[in-house]
C-alpha cells in the first residue's frame, strides 16, 4: 500500500527549494548556482527537486514567479493605500523598495533586474516570463498614476501607462547602477529627481 503523502512536508520542500534558489540567484547568479548547492542549503533530498521541477530552467522560472508575486503584493500595499494621495503612495512604494535594498547593504540588487540582465536575451522562456513580470508591476504603478496629477512629478506629457513604464525603467537602471557603486547614491538621485524633496532616508 502506498504511503500517504504528507502535504505539509510536500509543500515545505518546494518552498525551501524556492527560498534557497532565490538566495543563491541573488548572491551569485542563475548560471553560477548549481542544483547540488541549492539542495545542500535547503536540506531537501534530490528526488524532491525533480518531483517539483522538470529542469533547472523550470525551477528558475518558479523562483522568478514567486518573487514577482511577492513584489506585486508589496507594491499594491503601498500603491492602493486609500489613506494617501496618489503621489504619496508612489513615494512610499519607492521608499519601501529603497529601504529593502538598504537592508541588503545595497548588494544583490533586484532579482527581476538581475535575471532580466542575465537571461532575457539568451533564454526565450525566461524572456517571456520576465517581460510579463515587468508588465505586472508596471500595471500596478499605472493604476496609481491614473489617479494622480502627473505634473507633480514632471510627467504630465505622458499617459499614466507611459509614465509608469518610464518610472520602472529609470528605477531598474538606478538599481543596476547601485550594484556597481555598492551604495545608495543612484537610488537617492532617483528619489530627488522624481519627487523633488529632501531625502527622507539620510
Amino acid at each position: 500500500m502506498a504511503r500517504p503523502r504528507d502535504q505539509n512536508t510536500h509543500m515545505s520542500h518546494r518552498e525551501k527549494l524556492l527560498d534557497a534558489g532565490e538566495h543563491a540567484f541573488r548572491e551569485t547568479s542563475f548560471s553560477e548556482s548549481g542544483i547540488n548547492e541549492i539542495l545542500a542549503s535547503s536540506g531537501v533530498p534530490k528526488g524532491s527537486f525533480y518531483h517539483h521541477f522538470a529542469s533547472k530552467e523550470a525551477f528558475g522560472i518558479a523562483v522568478a514567479n514567486r518573487y514577482n508575486e511577492a513584489q506585486v503584493a508589496a507594491a499594491k500595499g503601498c500603491l492602493e493605500d486609500p489613506t494617501l494621495p496618489p503621489i504619496d503612495r508612489l513615494r512610499l512604494f519607492f521608499e519601501s523598495a529603497r529601504k529593502d535594498m538598504g537592508n541588503r547593504k545595497f548588494q544583490q540588487g533586484c532579482l527581476m533586474c538581475n535575471l532580466s540582465t542575465e537571461l532575457a536575451d539568451e533564454r526565450p522562456a525566461f524572456q517571456a516570463v520576465l517581460d510579463t513580470h515587468w508588465q505586472n508591476m508596471t500595471a500596478v504603478v499605472a493604476e496609481c498614476l491614473a489617479e494622480a496629477d502627473l505634473s507633480e512629478i514632471g510627467l504630465e506629457h505622458l499617459t499614466p501607462e507611459e509614465a509608469a513604464d518610464w518610472l520602472m525603467n529609470a528605477w531598474s537602471g538606478a538599481l543596476t547602477r547601485m550594484k556597481a557603486s555598492g551604495n545608495d547614491a543612484p537610488l537617492a538621485l532617483f528619489m530627488r529627481t522624481i519627487f523633488k524633496t529632501e531625502d527622507t532616508q539620510k
